[in-house]
């Protein structure tokens, strides 16, 4: 008998079993085109049960969150909020530093992280940079202040059930009334188009690493990624729906990555068919990887 966890329902579950049959489906295709379709059917059953499972776990929490403030519970009120704000914290990892011996002071830790983004992130420029003809940058972009209907758009376009920059600032709170906060930060765009200057606090942000794989006590085998204000994002957004169109016309059809209606996902398959290709005729095949 398999014990699931509270929140889990029933909906999720036949979302999971479905993933399974997907899953084999891959397995047993017969052609490379059923083996594609397949594996594109999979990837988004993937998302669904993710995003599912993220969505009934953020209500069931609410609900008891709610439930203990009916009760005055204040104790589990404090704890659920707690989880609801992502402020509880895991013990730190034993980490070593760059000669292999494990530390385990935490401060001595947290420096070791530092110095560790510092290199990665801070890499001198090259001695003999590549000759590359620069790209156009005369296009036919609005480039006047941004209109609050720009903004209301930004804003509904920013995803939600997403982790909050320094701030603490959600998703959800912009969103809670769009045409409200619209206003607000109409008048916080234009002071930035007037004076070409963003605030100081949007240039910060929260590292947080991640394990990639391998020993979970070298810093080469974690990757970061920033969290940044909400509001800057929305700012951002807003800058990338004017360029998009025009940017997008200039780029390949091979670029996926980072292009609206497009994914990786549709290259990987693709990729998987010319090696399977390559394979069954014995001819050469070279793949060149540039991170």
């Amino acid at each position: 008998m398999h014990h699931h966890k509270e929140w889990i329902t029933v909906d999720i579950l036949d979302k999971i079993q479905e993933r399974r049959n997907k899953k084999a489906a891959i397995n047993t295709s017969q052609t490379r085109s059923e083996k594609a379709k397949a594996r594109t059917e999979y990837t988004e059953v993937n998302k669904q049960v993710k995003r599912s499972i993220r969505t009934d776990e953020r209500k069931y929490v609410e609900d008891l969150a709610e439930k203990a403030a009916r009760e005055g519970n204040m104790r589990q009120m404090y704890d659920i909020t707690k989880k609801l704000s992502g402020n509880h914290r895991k013990p730190e990892r034993l980490v070593k530093s760059k000669e292999g011996e494990v530390i385990t002071n935490i401060e001595e830790q947290r420096n070791r992280w530092v110095e560790h983004f510092k290199e990665l992130l801070n890499r001198p420029a090259p001695l003999n940079p590549p000759n590359i003809e620069a790209a156009p940058t005369d296009f036919p972009i609005d480039i006047g202040p941004p209109t609050i209907e720009e903004i209301r758009m930004a804003i509904r376009q920013i995803k939600s059930d997403r982790a909050a920059g320094p701030d603490n600032i959600p998703a959800e709170a912009l969103k809670a009334d769009v045409a409200a906060t619209a206003r607000i930060l109409h008048i916080l765009f234009n002071k930035i188009w007037d004076e070409e200057e963003v605030p100081k606090d949007w240039k910060e942000g929260l590292l947080i690493k991640i394990l990639k794989k391998g020993d979970l006590s070298n810093c080469d085998n974690y990757r970061g990624i920033t969290l940044l204000p909400i509001p800057g994002k929305v700012f951002n957004r807003v800058l990338l729906n004017r360029m998009r169109d025009c940017i997008d016309a200039k780029l390949r059809d091979q670029q996926a990555g980072f292009r609206k209606d497009r994914s990786c996902t549709d290259q990987i398959a693709t990729l998987r068919i010319i090696v399977e290709q390559s394979i069954e005729w014995n001819s050469s095949l070279y793949i060149n990887f540039i991170d």
